[in-house]
């Protein structure tokens, strides 16, 4: 993978339970990459986005078809996601769904 010169703790989205699991995380997700976008204008590198799990005990099916469809949109606009904190549980599912293979994994991060 290759790093970017940008501090990544600028590009964290940190998601919540009832927020994720419910139609119009993907709107709300996407609005923030675009805010994002327009803040690396010019910088040649692919930006990297971390979404925060560290909130997120469980997912349903509506929260599993937003994140494939943030993952989706965020490929399209030349972003990488990292999902960071995820919990066994939501790992569990994910690989059980086999949606693992679509994201990359980064191990916990030191709480601000």
């Amino acid at each position: 993978m290759a790093h970017h010169a940008s501090d990544p703790s600028d590009h964290i989205i940190t998601l919540e339970q009832d927020h994720l699991n419910q139609v119009g995380s993907f709107v709300d997700v996407t609005g923030r990459l675009d805010d994002l976008l327009s803040d690396h204008q010019g910088k040649p590198c692919t930006l990297q986005v971390y979404l925060d799990f560290q909130w997120i005990e469980k997912i349903t099916s509506i929260g599993l078809n937003e994140l494939i469809r943030i993952n989706s949109e965020a490929k399209r606009r030349d972003i990488q996601i990292v999902l960071g904190n995820v919990t066994k549980a939501v790992r569990d599912i994910l690989a059980l769904t086999r949606l693992e293979r679509l994201f990359e994994f980064e191990s916990a991060r030191a709480s601000a």
